[in-house]
């Protein structure tokens, strides 16, 4: 197509950085067919036995008697910070403050710039192949811009939001393309841009990096934010640490929810799609602890954290007239043959 063109130098020089090679490509290939063969031969002759569908069943409907500890409203009264402690993690972590920014120019190529016509004909991508192979063999945009007599583009420091160092963000370049400068890897300079049916030629000037100080508001929200993960952690662990050695259980739940005023909250889950208190993320975890047994879940984020009880289990059983019967059916088959697969692999 006209408006996808690349020189032969570079679609090789882009194959190159991407390693993209025939040899691993035909491994990777053989490997996938293997795999993709054994699981057709296996999954072909399962039939799961209705244990194992119950089970499947059981796995995803049981309904659970949960009593849960919001840790976060413990979080809220311990996770308060000095100011020393504050400016300490900083000065330990200064390195994380840095931001780096690109010094850029950047002109658009389009019709009516390069060859004086609204439309993108032959004229025009024999112009960008031009560019192209100029940018391959080293010149800059400033002889870029002389030889097709381009007007000139201001100079342009930004970060990867598109922010320059004042805090403001910089309208005269299309987001998209920043992103695709902050991809670029240091020493190449001059890019032939190709985006969304749009030319760009670039030229990356000068890259460093602008240390942000404690002032900084997004520098000190971040700063809070790892000296509560950082405390948030180390209470969970202490808790885990005294489940795993088996000197954390039910007395031991409710004495913590006495010491620290927090209260314990009931609650019934219908199965692992009732998300109505707790969000999917958090229910697997439940769903896959025995009962009878405090444990600390959360998500990936700290964000959500719990000490969790599960007080009673009420297994679920399916029959074959039930109409999500033959839904089951697949989903155990799917889970022997992954059993299966996992073992092969």
């Amino acid at each position: 197509k006209k408006n996808n063109k690349f020189s032969r130098i570079k679609y090789e020089k882009f194959l190159l950085k991407q390693n993209i090679t025939a040899i691993n490509f035909e491994n990777n290939l053989s490997k996938y067919e293997k795999k993709k063969h054994l699981l057709e031969v296996i999954s072909g002759g399962i039939v799961p036995s209705k244990f194992s569908i119950n089970s499947t069943y059981d796995s995803f409907n049981q309904k659970r008697y949960v009593e849960i500890i919001d840790l976060n409203e413990i979080f809220k009264k311990q996770l308060n910070f000095t100011e020393d402690q504050i400016k300490s993690f900083y000065m330990d972590n200064k390195k994380k403050y840095t931001e780096i920014y690109k010094t850029v120019i950047f002109i658009e190529l389009s019709p009516e710039k390069l060859v004086g016509s609204s439309e993108f004909n032959d004229l025009f991508f024999q112009r960008i192949d031009e560019i192209d192979d100029m940018i391959v063999v080293g010149e800059d945009l400033n002889n870029i811009t002389e030889k097709f007599n381009l007007e000139k583009k201001n100079t342009l420091t930004l970060n990867k939001l598109g922010i320059n160092p004042k805090g403001e963000m910089v309208e005269e370049i299309p987001k998209n393309l920043v992103k695709i400068i902050f991809k670029f890897e240091i020493g190449e300079n001059t890019h032939l841009v190709d985006d969304k049916n749009k030319y760009f030629v670039v030229e990356i000037i000068d890259t460093k990096g602008i240390q942000k100080n404690i002032e900084n508001k997004s520098v000190r929200k971040n700063v809070i934010s790892n000296l509560q993960n950082i405390n948030k952690r180390k209470l969970i662990s202490e808790i885990i640490s005294k489940i795993n050695q088996n000197n954390f259980n039910r007395g031991d739940f409710e004495k913590f929810s006495k010491d620290k005023n927090v209260p314990i909250k009931k609650i019934t889950i219908k199965n692992q799609d009732d998300n109505d208190i707790l969000k999917k993320e958090l229910l697997s975890q439940i769903y896959r602890i025995v009962a009878k047994k405090p444990i600390v879940i959360n998500d990936l984020a700290l964000k959500e954290n719990y000490l969790v009880y599960v007080k009673k289990i009420e297994n679920a059983v399916i029959s074959k007239d039930d109409k999500e019967y033959e839904k089951y059916i697949k989903l155990s088959k799917k889970r022997i043959t992954n059993q299966l697969f996992n073992a092969y692999d």
